[in-house]
């Protein structure tokens, strides 16, 4: 999700209460600003100096898309608004923006085929979580549009819309079958240390609902949760970021 920091995510009703009903980290900090930097940090742990919104500056690094397929472990990251698989332009005409992207700069996937073709539209998904558990991927990503995400409308209009695609995920096999789904924001609007103090839910058939945990916490945590949840080596900064593990403590 877009651009709102912990206390107007909280303020909004619909986000207020799907922290209530699942799990919330409350002391979850963004990386810096502006969103691009924020969603390499999540993908690779680090934001690669780079500063802006930028659309060709491309990166040669590891990342978590690479490290699941070396692996051998099933992955997709879905995209609404997106026309077709491996779409690597940076706009749609469906308020797709690829800023909000992370797997399009890495430069592995943009050029290997077998890694691209991971990068699908979000409706492929939704047919996915209707079915067997075992036709999910065992990780997915998922960006909504610019519209769903609050960056270009109003946070109730974005909650509206997450509060149904939560809705989507808890009634799934895949979720069911001890899946887990976090939510975050990429940055604070109201800026802060960093980029700024953002809502994050967990929401898991294995964590107690309503939840709140107020350890400290940044991008890096979360992929480092990822990664260790995989059995994966913690990319860059992940290998010092606390994983999220007081979610899953019993």
């Amino acid at each position: 999700m877009e651009n709102l920091g912990l206390a107007p995510a909280m303020a909004t009703p619909g986000f207020a209460s799907l922290a209530h009903r699942y799990a919330s980290a409350t002391n979850y900090w963004a990386i810096t600003h502006p969103s691009l930097p924020n969603y390499l940090a999540i993908t690779s742990g680090s934001t690669w100096g780079i500063t802006s919104d930028c659309t060709e500056c491309y990166v040669r690094a590891q990342n978590l898309g690479a490290q699941l397929s070396s692996a051998g472990l099933s992955w997709g990251a879905y995209f609404e608004g997106v026309p077709t698989p491996c779409y690597l332009d940076p706009y749609s005409s469906a308020d797709y923006a690829g800023k909000h992207n992370p797997f399009r700069y890495y430069i592995d996937i943009r050029t290997t085929a077998s890694l691209c073709d991971h990068l699908q539209p979000f409706g492929v998904l939704q047919g996915l979580l209707r079915g067997a558990a075992a036709a999910v991927p065992r990780f997915v990503w998922v960006t909504p549009n610019l519209c769903d995400d609050g960056h270009d409308c109003v946070p109730s209009v974005a909650a509206a819309w997450l509060d149904g695609f939560v809705g989507n995920v808890v009634r799934s096999s895949a979720w069911r079958d001890g899946g887990v789904l976090f939510v975050t924001w990429d940055e604070s609007e109201s800026g802060g240390a960093g980029g700024g103090k953002v809502l994050t839910l967990v929401i898991s058939p294995n964590v107690r609902r309503g939840l709140a945990v107020d350890t400290y916490y940044t991008h890096y945590s979360l992929l480092a949760t990822v990664e260790d949840a995989f059995g994966l080596p913690l990319l860059r900064n992940a290998a010092t970021a606390r994983p999220m593990s007081a979610f899953f403590s019993r």
